[in-house]
């Protein structure tokens, strides 16, 4: 009897840690714009600009930031949070989980797609 009610104990213990931490959407929007960056910066490597690489990416992430704050959806669960982006044909994609303070990128291929931007 014991072990089961530590164990209910633990459950709804953790149960409201996550309802407590659960992100909000400026924190799934800042995960997925460090993917974006990410993105941004490893295809301006392949490009030879030379100082005009930075202003480019720059000017991504600027454009990448406005089309989530726009188009990100949070749903909240109680106990985590998913971050949805309908892309440009319509669909709408799972991007990101939020859960315990941390947001988790699901598919980074679906984001750079609902982006808009080449695999």
């Amino acid at each position: 009897m014991k072990k089961l009610l530590f164990t209910l104990l633990v459950i709804v213990a953790l149960g409201a840690v996550a309802a407590l931490t659960c992100p909000d959407k400026q924190a799934h929007k800042d995960a997925l714009l460090s993917v974006v960056n990410e993105s941004i910066n490893s295809s301006l490597e392949n490009e030879n600009l030379g100082g005009l690489g930075s202003i480019v990416g720059s000017i991504g992430s600027g454009v990448a930031g406005a089309y989530l704050d726009n188009r990100l959806v949070i749903k909240d669960r109680f106990l985590c949070s998913v971050g949805e982006i309908q892309n440009l044909k319509g669909e709408v994609k799972k991007v990101s989980l939020g859960l315990f303070g941390h947001v988790f990128p699901l598919n980074k291929d679906d984001l750079r797609e609902a982006l808009g931007a080449s695999k």
